[in-house]
């Protein structure tokens, strides 16, 4: 809410073109390959709440605010390769966001560090991830395409899962930027069936 009073008291058209953003825009600008504003937006935005996250005591795992946090930086280092931007760039974009919010939040200065650590680890472990799950993703969507379907199968969307680790959020990401869909209901069940197996 504040952010869209300032945006409208500066005259601004969108938030990000506000003070807290804008440095971290521009900084995107210089370093893309790809010019995609949505993506730009989703790595400002992604990063900023995941040094928020960090800066409270908050790490990458598979439960509660952890959950969250991973799927932030996973969504955010996959939009960093769709602008083409080397990401050994990561610790220059993180420590502009930090810069520009230093006012607001002094701590995140004294935290510098430990918030470049954590996100450039867990954007390290989750690249071989992508990279796999994206090649496996797109045999997955051209097979839909070529049957005429819309919606992809939803055992292949477990397979990239179970077998490459690959989110099902981020499948479904992938699927509407191509015009299909997942069925995540089916999905859910198909999980569920998972985790029932493992416990016997």
């Amino acid at each position: 809410g504040l952010e869209r009073m300032a945006m409208l008291l500066q005259g601004k058209q969108t938030p990000f073109e506000i003070e807290l953003f804008s440095p971290v825009m521009d900084k995107l600008v210089e370093l893309q390959k790809v010019d995609n504003i949505q993506s730009r937006r989703i790595v400002a935005e992604h990063l900023r709440s995941s040094m928020m996250i960090i800066n409270d005591g908050g790490r990458p795992s598979n439960v509660d605010r952890g959950y969250i946090l991973r799927r932030l930086l996973r969504r955010m280092t996959r939009h960093l390769n769709k602008l083409g931007i080397e990401l050994n760039n990561l610790s220059e974009i993180i420590n502009v966001s930090i810069d520009s919010l230093k006012e607001l939040y002094p701590e995140l200065v004294s935290n510098k560090n430990q918030i470049n650590d954590v996100i450039i680890a867990e954007k390290d472990k989750f690249m071989k991830t992508l990279q796999n799950g994206e090649r496996e993703f797109e045999k997955v969507a051209n097979r839909t395409k070529n049957a005429g379907k819309t919606v992809l199968d939803t055992q292949a969307v477990f397979n990239l899962y179970e077998t490459y680790g690959f989110p099902p959020e981020m499948t479904e990401e992938l699927a509407k930027e191509q015009g299909l869909e997942v069925d995540m209901s089916d999905y859910q069940r198909l999980f569920k069936e998972h985790q029932d197996k493992s416990r016997l």
